[in-house]
C-alpha cells in the first residue's frame, strides 16, 4: 500500500507542481476536470448514504458553480460576452447568482419525492454537496491568483523571482502535502492515541502532531519563496495544517455515512479524486483568508 502511494505521488506530484507554476489557463482546466470527477464521486457517496441526489442536475449545477468561481477569479482576462455578464451580475456576483439558481433548481427536483422528509433531505444534502465542491474548489485557484498590493499575480516575489500567484499556490501544496505526509507516516509508525474513532479510526494524536510539524516546515519553504517574514510559517503551518485535517475528517464523515472506505478508485493507493482533494478544499480558503487579512496580499 505504501509503495503504491509513493509511486502514484511520484508520478502526479511533478505534473501538479508544473501546472501550478505554469498558471492559467492550465490551472483552471485541471481544476475543472478534477471538479467534475469529484462531483461524480460525491454523488455516488450521497446516493450510497440513501440521500438520493438528482445525479445529472447535481453534477451540472456543481460544474456551473465551479465554472462561475473560476471565471470570477480570472475576471481580468475575460472579454466579450463573459465580461458583460460579470458586469451585469455585480452585485451580487456570478458565483452568488449561480449558487442561488442551483439551490432553487435542486429544491424543485426534491418536490418529486413522495415523502416530504425524503425530499427535504435530498434538497439539504444536495445543496451541501454543491457548496462543498462547487464553492470550495475554486478557492484553490484563488490562492494561485494572490498578488502583492498594487501588483498582479504574475509579479515576481521573493529571492527567486517566482510569480506571486504560482508562489502562493506552491505554498498551499507544500503545507497540505507536508501535513498529509507527516500525519500519515507519523501515525503509521508512532500512532497510539486515536483522535475521532467514530469518523476515522486511523487518525491519531501522534499523526496530527507529526503532520503539523511537517506542515510548518513546508510553510517555511513557502515563506522563503514568497519573501515573507520568518514568523509567518509559525502561523501558516499549524493554521492551514489544521484546516487540511478538518477537510480530511469532513470527507471521512461523508464516507462513513455512505459505508465506503474510499470515494473512488482513480488514484492508485490514494482512493478517488475527492480523497486527494479533501484537505485542499478546506486549506485553500483558510490560506487565502490569511494572505488577504494578515500577510498583506490582495487577490
Amino acid at each position: 500500500m505504501l509503495r503504491t502511494r509513493l509511486l502514484t505521488a511520484a508520478v502526479l506530484a511533478p505534473v501538479i507542481l508544473a501546472i501550478v507554476l505554469l498558471g492559467e489557463p492550465w490551472l483552471s482546466l485541471l481544476l475543472g476536470v478534477a471538479g467534475f470527477l469529484a462531483l461524480v464521486e460525491l454523488v455516488g457517496l450521497l446516493d450510497a448514504a440513501d440521500y438520493h441526489p438528482p445525479q445529472v442536475l447535481t453534477i451540472l449545477a456543481g460544474m456551473s458553480l465551479i465554472a462561475a468561481g473560476l471565471i470570477s477569479i480570472n475576471e481580468a482576462s475575460m472579454g466579450g460576452g463573459v465580461a458583460t455578464l460579470l458586469g451585469a451580475l455585480d452585485p451580487p456576483g456570478l458565483v452568488a447568482a449561480t449558487a442561488v439558481a442551483a439551490v432553487l433548481l435542486v429544491s424543485v427536483a426534491a418536490f418529486t419525492r413522495a415523502d416530504p422528509r425524503t425530499g427535504f433531505m435530498t434538497w439539504a444534502t444536495t445543496s451541501f454537496g454543491l457548496a462543498y465542491v462547487g464553492l470550495l474548489l475554486p478557492t484553490i485557484a484563488l490562492v494561485a491568483h494572490l498578488s502583492p498590493p498594487g501588483a498582479s499575480a504574475t509579479s515576481p516575489v521573493g529571492p527567486f523571482g517566482i510569480a506571486s500567484g504560482p508562489a502562493w499556490g506552491l505554498m498551499l501544496l507544500l503545507v497540505v502535502w507536508g501535513y498529509d505526509t507527516g500525519a500519515y507516516l507519523t501515525g503509521r509508525w508512532l500512532g497510539r492515541r486515536h483522535m475521532l474513532d467514530h469518523i476515522s479510526p486511523s487518525k491519531t494524536i501522534e499523526g496530527l502532531t507529526g503532520g503539523l510539524v511537517v506542515a510548518t516546515l513546508g510553510a517555511g519553504i513557502g515563506a522563503l519563496v514568497l519573501g515573507l517574514d520568518a514568523w509567518h510559517p509559525l502561523v501558516i503551518g499549524p493554521l492551514v495544517g489544521l484546516a487540511a485535517q478538518a477537510g480530511d475528517l469532513a470527507e471521512s464523515m461523508i464516507k462513513r455515512a455512505a459505508g465506503r472506505k474510499e470515494s473512488g478508485f482513480l488514484v492508485p493507493g490514494h482512493g478517488g479524486i475527492l480523497d486527494r482533494m479533501d484537505s485542499l478544499l478546506f486549506a485553500a480558503p483558510v490560506l487565502a483568508g490569511y494572505a488577504l487579512l494578515v500577510a498583506g496580499r490582495v487577490a
